[in-house]
C-alpha cells in the first residue's frame, strides 16, 4: 500500500492545490478531512507519512467558537511526538505556533497581507529559501513570536515570522505556496472587500497581475521543498 498523507482543509472547495497534486503524483494516498464542516480526523498510525494543515478564515484566538481546532492541534502534537513530517500553511502554521506555546493574533497596527510580498530569509532560512522569493499572502492575522525551540526561517516587512522549522520534520509557512491561480481568484471573490483596504494589502487587480509574474517560480520552489519535506533524511541535510 502507498504511504498515506493526512490533509486537513478548512474549506472543501479548496482541495485542488499544489501540495495535494504533488503528493498524489508521487504515489501517496491522500486522506482529506475538513473538521470545520464536520469531518473526522484520521488516526495517526504507522502508515501515515505526513500531515498537511491548510489555511482558513478562522482565528486561533477564537478556539471556543471553533472547537474543531482543538482536535487539529492534538493531531499536530501527535505528529511532532512521532516525528511525522508536518506542514502548516497559514492557519495551519499558526496552529503549530500555538501548540508550541506562542499566542497568535492580529498585527499590532492592523497590517494585512493580500498579494505577493518579498520573503527575506534568515541565515538559517537560506537553506530553505535561497536568497528569497516573492510569496503569495492572504491574511490579516498571524502575528506571533518564534516558538521556543523553533528556528526562524524568514519574514516580510510587516510580518517578520513568515516561516519557522521545529525539529527535523515540522514546518510552518504563513504564506501560500500551495495556491493555484484558480484558488486565488476564488479567495478574492469570497473575501470581504474591506480587507483590501487594510494597511499593507494590495488590491485584487494587482494580486492577479503579480500572480502572472511570480506564481511559476513560487510553484517550482514549493515542489522542490516538498521533495525534501517528504524525506526526513533530506530535510536533516538541508537544515545543517
Amino acid at each position: 500500500m502507498p504511504a498515506k498523507v493526512i490533509l486537513v482543509t478548512h474549506n472543501t472547495a479548496d482541495t485542488d492545490d499544489r501540495a495535494s497534486a504533488w503528493l498524489r503524483g508521487q504515489g501517496y494516498e491522500l486522506q482529506w478531512t475538513c473538521p470545520a464542516e464536520g469531518g473526522v480526523l484520521p488516526i495517526l498510525d504507522e502508515t501515515v507519512a505526513g500531515v498537511v494543515v491548510y489555511g482558513g478564515r478562522f482565528d486561533v484566538r477564537d478556539m471556543a467558537q471553533h472547537p474543531f481546532l482543538k482536535p487539529e492541534m492534538d493531531l499536530i502534537e501527535q505528529a511532532l511526538a512521532n516525528r511525522v513530517p508536518m506542514l502548516g500553511l497559514c492557519l495551519g502554521g499558526q496552529l503549530l505556533a500555538h501548540v508550541l506555546g506562542e499566542p497568535v493574533g492580529p498585527h499590532p497596527q492592523r497590517h494585512a497581507e493580500y498579494g505577493y510580498y518579498d520573503l527575506v530569509p534568515t541565515r538559517e532560512g537560506r537553506a530553505v529559501f535561497g536568497n528569497g522569493l516573492k510569496v503569495l499572502q492572504s491574511h490579516w492575522h498571524g502575528w506571533h513570536d518564534v516558538p521556543a525551540g523553533a528556528v526562524a526561517l524568514g519574514g516580510t516587512e510587516h510580518f517578520p515570522q513568515q516561516a519557522f522549522q521545529y525539529g527535523e520534520t515540522a514546518f510552518a509557512f504563513q504564506f501560500h505556496p500551495e495556491a493555484s491561480r484558480t484558488m486565488l481568484q476564488a479567495w478574492i471573490g469570497r473575501r470581504p472587500a474591506e480587507r483590501h483596504l487594510l494597511p499593507g494589502a494590495f488590491p485584487p487587480e494587482r494580486q492577479l497581475a503579480d500572480n502572472l509574474l511570480y506564481d511559476e517560480p513560487l510553484g517550482n520552489w514549493f515542489h522542490a521543498f516538498l521533495g525534501r519535506w517528504a524525506s526526513p533524511n533530506a530535510q536533516r541535510e538541508a537544515a545543517e
